[in-house]
């Protein structure tokens, strides 16, 4: 059990994180932007920093240590309101990254009030990851000249992920020929003075989604926008089925889970006392090829400064053979481009006679594995069978199966031009 507390008070924990010193809760970003934070803004920012945290500070072990028993306490000046969504919460982490949270919320003892104002502007507020799929619902606004506000997220030191966000939003601005409000904010750990922040760090980030979402319902709020939040992600990372049982719980990155988004406008539209705040996924029923065909022409070739890449802060390029770089060539080459962006050439490697361990092998053979239960469409009680996580009432079942067999058949049309993962089948 690692036990971690929020907060200024002296406490006794693993780790204590004091906002704005070892935690850099993106709090100065804000008040730059729109002056002064209220307390239920603080409450949030903290909130969503320390368990971000929190994540980062806990490393993952081996196999069945893998899963992490993580019990935070967060100082909030809202203690009945976050008491109300306690539980919702812990269950929406533990759907984000498959670990065990107990969180507990005590009294920050300071004056200040909190101002809601529901009756402002129409229009969105996109999550800007600098992907793909944020660049396309991006262009899907702009394309109907929708009101929209752009808010990022990045980590202390990130520059492959800042310079991409950055080239993608002005490849955005100069297409469309406007400047779109945009708010790129960071949230991080670190030492400061007395305060430290381990340097062992668990790098897959499971909960960083509910930060996100947090930065992007902060904007809005600020912003006086009355009700909708999107989070664009091709289905098949949404729903992100296992590629097989060895990935099965927090061995599968859970980032715009649809019971998880359901849970966070639930905690949201409480804690902001706005009924009509909605959070949507607008590509929960596309395959990633979809999502790219979305962009104009001259704005697919302008990918190639999209950031998909698991690796990509440490390899600075994409790195070719996780999951993420098979899935984002294939929707690139469906589309009929091609980009020289990999520093492995999984597609083109000799796969039989690379080691059974191999990452780019393993990785591309789970692929054809789970495409392979999706080429046809026969008995979808023995596919769910196989893929029990298909019972899920946050997603229409039909289109889930049908978004999945699109993404089979368009796998195969772009790995059929390649010998040697063809040989793999």
């Amino acid at each position: 059990m690692s036990t971690i507390y929020v907060g200024t008070v002296k406490a006794i924990a693993d780790l204590v994180l004091v906002p704005n010193e070892n935690l850099y809760t993106g709090s100065k970003k804000i008040m730059d932007c729109f002056g002064e934070l209220d307390a239920l803004d603080e409450d949030l920012l903290n909130v969503a920093s320390g368990i971000y945290a929190a994540d980062l500070a806990t490393p993952r072990r081996e196999r069945e240590l893998h899963c992490r028993d993580i019990e935070i306490t967060i100082e909030v000046v809202h203690k009945q309101s976050w008491d109300q969504v306690q539980k919702k919460l812990q269950y929406a982490l533990y759907v984000l990254s498959k670990d065990n949270w107990k969180i507990a919320f005590v009294k920050r003892k300071i004056k200040s009030s909190t101002y809601l104002d529901w009756n402002g502007s129409e229009g969105a507020v996109l999550l800007f990851s600098g992907g793909i799929d944020s660049m396309a619902g991006a262009s899907e606004f702009l394309t109907r000249k929708e009101p929209l506000v752009l808010v990022s997220h990045s980590s202390q030191g990130n520059s492959v992920v800042d310079k991409s966000q950055k080239d993608v939003y002005q490849a955005l601005c100069n297409h469309y020929k406007q400047k779109v409000p945009y708010y790129p904010i960071k949230v991080y750990g670190r030492n400061k003075g007395a305060h430290t922040f381990p340097d062992e760090r668990e790098n897959t980030q499971r909960t960083r989604s509910f930060l996100f979402l947090t930065l992007a319902a902060l904007v809005m709020k600020k912003n006086k926008m009355s009700k909708i939040l999107f989070m664009a992600e091709n289905g098949q990372f949404a729903v992100h089925l296992p590629l097989n049982q060895a990935r099965v719980g927090p061995f599968s990155t859970h980032t715009a889970d649809p019971l998880f988004l359901q849970y966070a406008q639930e905690i949201f539209s409480h804690l902001l006392e706005n009924d009509n705040f909605c959070i949507e996924n607008p590509f929960l029923y596309k395959t990633k090829a979809e999502v790219f065909a979305v962009l104009p022409d001259p704005l697919k070739k302008k990918a190639i400064h999209s950031a998909s890449c698991w690796k990509i802060s440490r390899t600075k390029q994409h790195c070719g053979e996780c999951v993420p770089c098979i899935s984002r060539r294939i929707a690139i080459e469906y589309n009929g481009l091609s980009f020289n962006e990999y520093l492995h050439d999984v597609f083109k490697s000799d796969l039989k006679t690379l080691p059974e361990d191999n990452t780019g092998k393993r990785n591309m053979v789970d692929y054809l594995e789970f495409i392979s239960t999706f080429k046809s469409i026969g008995d979808i009680k023995a596919l769910i069978n196989h893929h029990p996580e298909l019972h899920n009432d946050a997603f229409d079942l039909e289109k889930v199966i049908k978004m999945y067999h699109n993404m089979a058949k368009q796998s195969y049309k772009v790995l059929d031009k390649y010998p040697n993962v063809v040989k793999m089948y």
